[in-house]
């Protein structure tokens, strides 16, 4: 009985062995792109648009979303997508509109895949009404060199960053991912919103800003709020440098909450388990700051 199950331990030795060298020896065949492992067809497709639009409709499964100037009068879309999952783009009533088309039957989602789906923006206006993108599995980033009235991103795996300038609300959320957003001046509400990912904000004067993030910290930079500042984190940090509002709420349940205001504040700040350590000030607008576990520090930048 012994020697029989030695003999099958060596055998299945020998088989992952075996097996190991035939993979690595296809993988070099297709000189080490994983790509290709994969069981989905990737093509390259392009859409030219000559039609005038003021806003942007983008929903899309599984593509990161990426906007760039256009070097012409008209809109161009580069599409790197699968041969079942393509995209479609079309002028309706003044908006782009970018939806995706699925032709996948149920056997088609049994495979590998290992491509990057990706949709390419070029736009020839740098200033547009509203954009808004809807996406399951994809990064989304907004450059500086464009500007928008309002903006509504959210997806349920990805990345966030947007740079535009701003003019009235901004509405970032994503279930799994990070979110960067920076230069702009929104005289609305700025939301942002992550359950497991990173927060940064720098350079923001708007409104009113609410920050969420279950676990993930939190960081503010140079960002001011005329009316309310509230952030929210489970299992994260907060830093505010040099920020403000009129009414302050920083809630985090194991953070720490350091940082820098630009003027005087009435605190109520409580740790359960922590230092406190914030001015002794005793006019200016509230801030309420409160943590189970963790320090705060506060000081205000002359």
């Amino acid at each position: 009985m012994i020697e029989n199950k030695k003999r099958l331990l060596i055998a299945a030795a020998i088989l992952a062995v075996a097996g190991g060298v035939i993979f690595t020896v296809a993988f070099a065949i297709l000189g080490f792109d994983i790509a290709k492992l994969g069981t989905q067809k990737y093509e390259f497709n392009t859409y030219t648009l000559s039609e005038d639009f003021n806003s942007i409709k983008i929903n899309t499964e599984t593509a990161n979303v990426i906007l760039a100037e256009s070097d012409s009068d008209k809109c161009k879309i580069e599409c790197s997508e699968r041969e079942k999952v393509k995209h479609s783009a079309a002028v309706r009533e003044g908006t782009l509109v970018i939806d995706t088309v699925n032709t996948q039957k149920w056997y088609d989602y049994i495979g590998i895949n290992f491509g990057n789906e990706t949709v390419t923006i070029y736009l020839p206006k740098a200033v547009y009404a509203s954009m808004t993108v809807d996406t399951n599995t994809g990064n989304v980033e907004i450059p500086k060199i464009f500007s928008f009235e309002n903006i509504c991103v959210k997806t349920a795996t990805g990345n966030i960053g947007c740079s535009a300038d701003v003019s009235n609300t901004i509405d970032l959320q994503t279930d799994t991912g990070n979110i960067r957003i920076e230069n702009s001046a929104p005289n609305g509400e700025v939301k942002v919103k992550t359950a497991t990912g990173s927060i940064k904000i720098a350079d923001i004067h708007c409104n009113r800003l609410s920050a969420e993030s279950n676990t993930g910290s939190i960081d503010l930079i140079n960002t001011i709020a005329d009316d309310n500042m509230t952030i929210n984190s489970a299992t994260g940090s907060v830093r505010l440098d040099s920020c403000d509002a009129n009414k302050i709420k920083v809630k985090t349940n194991t953070g720490s909450i350091v940082g820098t205001l630009l003027s005087d504040k009435i605190f109520f700040a409580k740790s359960a388990v922590g230092n406190v350590d914030v001015p002794k000030t005793t006019s200016g607008g509230t801030c309420e700051l409160v943590t189970d576990t963790g320090n705060i520090q506060i000081e205000i930048k002359n």
